[in-house]
């Protein structure tokens, strides 16, 4: 099923905006969908509880902390990507698919080893229906980090600027009307969450083929009509809480960069000179090292020939290879402690937030989904207290 809702935007038709690679892009409309980037899946592996399978993360030798961190830094680097296109309303990174929106990029980490990154893309529209799903790759050249102007910049960037492209591709195909009904269907979709017996006749939830369900837009309601102008302003402090998270994810990827460009820049040679020697079969003591360095160290955050290195590693001899390892990357400890401590949890740690509408003020705290949640409770109660004016929240 399609994720539910969504933001606002406001911006100027047929204009021609510029992505970082200054390739252009033209959208001739007055239609600006809003989408929304869930925190990415970090793609660890799972069991038949679909519970975080460990034995298979130490075989294919993944670092989940690094995951859970790489999780919410490139839904932040997606969105910028996709901001950049310029052909879209807002753009936001949310917790969760349930979130607001009437275009949802949905993003699965299948690896990320500091030399390759490959990501599973699929986009959704609010009533449901996939506009397309992709597997993106990109590899990192050995000599990335010997020229100076590339300290500030992402080695990954192009992969996020070929998502963003891709989604724009499919943005060009669907036409104002299908746009429209978008756009209608998010509306509606929203206001079924506070008054499902009003709405709900206006929107019918079929079963596909495949087992998915999808909103068909059965009729509107009057452009006058009350229920619609009372959820509005609830539609517009919801989106606002949104806009607030903003921050934080932006804050969070300011945060890890330090620690996460370090990881990427030392690992990425010891990674290509083992990946040289595996390909040679020729195993020398220095490749041993790199091994140590990766696999040891820092764990490999691939799942491509994990347990290939840890044989190869442990043939050498780990004592040596320990202390070579500890001995090369003593400074990156410190970086391994923060990466370690940010990738707790996939849900940011926020601080608590006081968030008021209509005089009314409530104290929010938690996990960044645990405090939207809170927030649209206390919507709900608001939308009930006006329902039923003789009710207390």
């Amino acid at each position: 099923m399609g994720p539910s809702v969504g933001p606002q935007s406001n911006s100027q038709a047929g204009q021609i905006y510029q992505d970082p690679s200054n390739k252009k892009y033209v959208y001739n409309s007055d239609i600006f969908l809003d989408v929304v980037i869930p925190v990415f899946s970090p793609g660890l592996p799972t069991d038949s509880r679909g519970e975080i399978d460990y034995q298979a993360v130490s075989d294919q030798g993944l670092w989940p902390q690094l995951r859970r961190a790489e999780a919410n830094r490139f839904a932040v680097e997606t969105k910028r990507a996709v901001e950049n296109l310029g052909t879209f309303g807002s753009v936001s990174v949310v917790p969760t698919a349930t979130a607001s929106g009437d275009v949802y990029v949905l993003g699965t980490i299948k690896q990320s080893d500091s030399e390759v990154i490959k990501l599973s893309v699929n986009v959704v529209d609010s009533q449901g229906k996939s506009w397309g799903k992709r597997q993106f790759e990109h590899t990192v050249a050995p000599g990335f980090f010997r020229d100076k102007t590339n300290d500030n910049k992402d080695p990954y960037a192009p992969i996020f600027t070929e998502v963003a492209d891709y989604v724009y591709q499919l943005l060009q195909s669907k036409s104002e009307k299908q746009k429209e009904t978008i756009k209608a269907v998010t509306e509606l979709r929203y206001a079924q969450l506070y008054a499902p017996e009003v709405f709900s006749q206006h929107l019918k939830l079929n079963k596909t083929w495949n087992g998915n369900y999808e909103y068909e837009l059965v009729s509107l309601p009057s452009k006058n009509d009350n229920m619609v102008n009372r959820i509005k302003p609830l539609r517009v402090q919801d989106q606002l809480f949104i806009d607030r998270l903003q921050t934080q994810y932006e804050g969070f990827h300011a945060k890890s960069n330090e620690s996460y460009r370090a990881w990427q820049k030392e690992t990425l040679p010891e990674l290509i000179a083992v990946n040289k020697a595996r390909t040679e079969r020729n195993v020398k003591v220095g490749a041993g090292i790199a091994l140590a360095t990766l696999a040891i160290l820092l764990d490999r955050n691939s799942d491509s020939a994990a347990g290939e290195v840890g044989t190869i590693a442990g043939a050498i001899g780990s004592t040596i290879l320990i202390s070579s390892a500890m001995d090369k990357n003593a400074e990156l400890t410190v970086h391994k402690q923060s990466l370690d401590e940010l990738g707790e949890s996939l849900d940011l740690e926020l601080s608590p937030q006081l968030m008021t509408h209509k005089n009314q003020t409530v104290e929010l705290t938690g996990t960044a989904n645990e405090q939207y949640q809170q927030w649209k409770n206390h919507l709900q109660k608001i939308y009930a207290l006006e329902k039923t004016p003789d009710l207390a929240l």
